[in-house]
């Protein structure tokens, strides 16, 4: 008898820079899950890639976060916590990023 494989879905938060050269993938509760480099990216110069990278993850965790937030409003959870951000906040970065 074969049993089938249960298929899991796992939710991605994404961030990308402008012109798609550097796509940024966390999971849920934020961890990353992959960086995809465009030859675009490997034009930069190490400290400047590594940056972007980093502030593309820190958006793509907002992004999770903010799910998060907005799940527990949807179900009306008491005190969300003030560390989750809000739209306005992850907008506000998203808006840092300039390349």
């Amino acid at each position: 008898m074969l049993e089938s494989a249960q298929e899991t879905t796992v939710e991605v938060f994404e961030a990308t820079s402008h012109d798609e050269s550097i796509i940024v993938s966390v999971d849920r509760q934020g961890a990353t899950v992959g960086v995809q480099l465009e030859p675009e990216a490997m034009d930069l110069a190490d400290e400047e890639l590594a940056a972007r990278i980093i502030r593309l993850n820190t958006l793509a965790y907002l992004r999770s976060q903010l799910a998060l937030r907005l799940e527990m409003e949807r179900n009306h959870v008491e005190n969300v916590g003030s560390f989750l951000p809000t739209e306005d906040q992850v907008a506000a970065f998203a808006m840092t990023i300039d390349f």
